[in-house]
């Protein structure tokens, strides 16, 4: 179940001709709180010049200075990242800047089973042993406290970078935050940081750090951004970070840098992909070459990844690259097989019946992608998820959250029952002893105040768009919004009375749907992605399976839907047609109208 709104955000009297854009095009901003001259110029050409400088990050001057100390005296530094794409990208940018300018640099990845998240007694030692005089942190040690004071403690100086919430305390009825006493901290979110805009990921804080240290060096700017833009836009992406302010600037432009760069291992990773990369753009970034760099983190050690981006002979990185391409299909059939086996458990158990919000145990799968299944959960019922398996002498386990749950505060008011947590608003990751399992439950459900409309799925529409009014003109300029993603995403609109006049079932597993929908003797192709028994059963359902095996048969049908979809282009053979992506509908007539 789901209601549809339309957006309705005030309007500030803006002369939008003047700024070269339409009517529509001027709500869609609207609708997404640009609504100032100034804003929407930036917004619709993006540019370098507009990002924010490094050195408006707290400690980045102490940090830079600290290792530049360290780089004149040939100490050794090591970069200690993180298992997922930010991570990954992040540690890249440090290391390569780094040896860039004469860093004698190494790296360390915690493996996620063997050492868990970020950085630790274990690799702290490792350190200390090689001989290390600094450690940097990147993705990763701003809940670190207790590892950096020991480093601390051995001489090591360390130096934070990181993007995730501070940890916080109750004091005296105030929030404190709890800061790891490192040499120097860099993250926006710490209430003393003035960075103007906090919503940027660990691989931008390491771009960031290495954009100063090469300013004092005297490294060419252009070359700066060559080399590492992308790899901070396929971290922005992938962290799910708003792609507003200068995430939209370092995404659109690091697409560009992507799709002529010439870094081998960048290449050898979109060859294996088999992606044209002048195609490119924020999908192949975020749910294929994302999930790709992500596998190795997942499955093996996240080091992979990191050597092939380190490559230097393109034959081998190929060969790097497809092992990573085949580990993901390894990792795309394991979350498979564990989201059937979960959702297969809330339905023999009615756990939806008895639950608001969703935590399901299951023993034997695989631990790195119980935050991808505990998403899909999520996404199928519109329920906060948590998915655990055990680990070791622990359950471990991630969640997903929606809109109206904040995960972590509500979780937060039942960790006595959890031997490790954190995360934020809308995801977690957990650990605690299965013995303590019935009890968090018991104890979540009884602190939960989630509504019945709180567990409706909310489709929020830029506004009705009749089928005459579509052109390749508005399609052009909506393309000028992009990249679209979190926080831009791309416009959804709504028709209504829509009659279905040709209906054609396609794909492998028969859940491609297109379409030929008519509205005033305007017609467009309309694609759906759906189980096409579902989505045929539903028109049945009003309209009688006799009418619906007409449609089937090429005969003229009385069937009218109601869709809310993306404009979209589609090219085939030399072509460029205009197609309806269909996001979500309703057979004409329902009941749950739209509302404003």
């Amino acid at each position: 179940m789901e209601r549809w709104f339309i957006k309705n955000k005030s309007d500030p009297g803006i002369d939008y001709k003047k700024l070269g854009i339409n009517n529509v095009i001027y709500k869609i901003l609207l609708n997404r709180e640009i609504n100032t001259e100034e804003d929407i110029r930036e917004f619709l050409e993006p540019s370098l010049s507009n990002l924010n400088s490094p050195i408006l990050l707290k400690d980045m001057v102490k940090a830079s200075n600290i290792i530049l100390s360290h780089l004149a005296k040939k100490n050794k530094i090591r970069i200690i990242g993180d298992y997922d794409v930010d991570g990954v990208t992040s540690t890249y940018i440090l290391y390569e800047g780094l040896k860039t300018i004469g860093g004698n640099v190494s790296y360390d990845i915690p493996h996620r089973v063997e050492d868990g998240y970020g950085i630790n007694k274990n690799l702290i030692d490792k350190a200390n042993e090689d001989g290390v005089k600094c450690i940097i942190t990147c993705d990763n040690g701003i809940a670190a406290r207790d590892a950096v004071d020991y480093a601390m403690s051995l001489d090591i100086d360390v130096v934070v970078t990181d993007h995730h919430e501070v940890p916080k305390i109750l004091k005296d009825g105030n929030e404190v935050e709890i800061i790891p006493e490192a040499s120097a901290v860099i993250d926006p979110k710490q209430a003393a940081c003035s960075y103007p805009f906090k919503e940027i990921c660990g691989g931008v804080v390491a771009f960031k750090l290495i954009e100063y240290l090469f300013l004092i060096k005297g490294v060419d700017k252009e070359e700066f951004y060559e080399k590492f833009l992308p790899y901070a836009a396929i971290a922005t992406v992938c962290d799910v970070m708003p792609l507003t302010n200068e995430n939209r600037v370092i995404v659109s432009e690091g697409i560009k840098l992507l799709r002529e760069s010439k870094d081998l291992g960048l290449n050898a990773l979109i060859e294996a992909a088999d992606i044209k990369k002048d195609d490119i753009d924020v999908y192949h970034l975020g749910f294929i070459l994302g999930p790709t760099i992500n596998s190795s983190g997942r499955l093996e050690s996240a080091k992979e990844a990191l050597e092939l981006f380190l490559e230097k002979d393109y034959s081998i990185a190929l060969e790097k690259a497809k092992e990573l391409r085949d580990l993901n299909y390894e990792r795309q059939k394991l979350t498979s097989d564990a989201f059937e086996v979960i959702d297969d458990k809330i339905q023999k158990e009615g756990l939806l019946d008895k639950h608001k919000v969703l935590i399901v145990y299951e023993e034997g799968l695989n631990e790195s992608i119980l935050g991808i299944v505990a998403g899909k959960i999520k996404e199928k019922y519109y329920r906060p998820s948590v998915v655990l398996s055990d680990s070791k002498d622990l359950i471990k386990g991630s969640g997903r959250s929606i809109e109206e749950y904040n995960m972590f505060q509500e979780f937060s008011k039942s960790k006595e029952y959890l031997r490790s947590f954190g995360g934020h608003k809308m995801a977690c990751g957990l650990a605690l002893p299965l013995e303590n399992l019935d009890d968090f439950i018991r104890d979540v459900d009884q602190k939960e105040s989630l509504t019945r409309n709180d567990l409706i799925r909310k489709i929020y529409i830029d506004g009705n768009l009749e089928l005459k009014y579509i052109s390749m003109k508005l399609v052009q300029d909506i393309e000028a919004l992009a990249p679209f993603g979190n926080g831009n995403s791309a416009p959804k609109f709504g028709a209504k009375n829509l009659q279905i006049k040709s209906l054609n079932i396609l794909g492998k597993n028969k859940n491609f749907l297109k379409m030929t929908l008519s509205q005033d003797n305007i017609n467009y192709t309309g694609i759906l992605f759906e189980d096409s028994k579902v989505f045929l059963n539903k028109l049945a359902s009003s309209y009688g399976r006799e009418e619906v095996m007409g449609l089937l048969n090429g005969r003229p049908s009385n069937i009218f839907i109601d869709i809310v979809f993306n404009l979209d282009l589609n090219k085939f053979n030399g072509n460029v047609t205009i197609q309806l992506k269909i996001k979500s509908y309703r057979i004409t007539g329902e009941k749950n109208v739209i509302n404003r």
